[in-house]
């Protein structure tokens, strides 16, 4: 920097400095440019990343809900029916006596609306109560034991058909078969044993289901039932109403006879 006689100044820029200083605003400049290739690629890499989203969130679910919602009613008994064998292998025979049967029969047609043979008695260790594709009912015999009445096996059956109304066993049975297999199924329609029998033992020592309140109770009312004994027994306090219905207020599901003669269906 210098002055010269008549006070003009002078300003020396090294040239390095000054090369330097124009690729600082030359790169600058570019920065600020539009760069549709960089969009593209950000657009590509957003599209992709949804891709992958629906692919690994929504696409098994929705193809599980579409395979358990196209299987004919045919098809469903005949799967229910395998996997009940599968599940006899452990806990032994469905119970069945001619009074039992008939005692049966008025309680499913109290808990279901019509005798149609879908509950049976079954005794599967620890778990109370399962229901299979094609719509039977297994509940557990020592649900019928040291009690005065049906009331808490029937509210078993209750809970196996709220579980059945919020989604279909065969939703649980596609998922378990995982993706792969379950687009066999949909290009072939069969199902491997081995599938059937896993899920068999998952469903048999696997933990109950928790429908939502208000579809129990919905089917509660409906059949009106009082729900406090089963309430207690399943450790759902939000089934639990100040003003359930008393011993007078209903219509008891069994009378004495066919409650003894349910309580001795297995003794056989």
């Amino acid at each position: 920097f210098t002055v010269d006689d008549l006070g003009e100044e002078t300003l020396e820029i090294d040239d390095q400095i000054m090369i330097s200083a124009i690729y600082k605003i030359k790169a600058s400049i570019e920065a600020r440019r539009p760069h549709p290739g960089r969009l593209r690629l950000f657009l590509g890499a957003s599209i992709l990343i949804s891709f992958l989203g629906v692919s690994i969130f929504w696409l098994p679910n929705a193809l599980t809900q579409y395979a358990s919602n196209i299987v004919p009613d045919s098809k469903a008994v005949e799967i229910g029916e395998v996997i009940l064998k599968s599940i006899q292998k452990t806990t032994g025979s469905t119970c069945s006596t001619p009074l039992g049967e008939r005692a049966l029969r008025r309680l499913e047609n109290r808990v279901i609306g019509s005798p149609s043979n879908r509950i049976q008695i079954i005794e599967m260790g620890n778990r109370p109560s399962l229901h299979l594709p094609g719509g039977n009912i297994l509940l557990n015999y020592r649900l019928t034991l040291n009690e005065p009445n049906a009331n808490l096996i029937a509210g078993y059956a209750i809970l196996e058909r709220a579980i059945e109304d919020e989604k279909s066993p065969l939703f649980d049975l596609f998922k378990s078969m995982g993706l792969k297999k379950t687009l066999k199924f949909l290009g072939t329609g069969d199902i491997d044993n081995s599938d059937l029998e896993y899920f068999a033992n998952k469903q048999l020592f696997g933990s109950l289901s928790a429908p939502k309140a208000d579809t129990i109770s919905e089917l509660f009312n409906v059949a009106e039932i009082p729900r406090t004994r089963f309430a207690n027994h399943a450790n759902r306090s939000d089934l639990l109403i100040a003003n359930d219905l008393m011993a007078e207020e209903y219509l008891p599901i069994l009378d004495e006879v066919d409650w003894l003669n349910l309580q001795e269906i297995c003794e056989n």
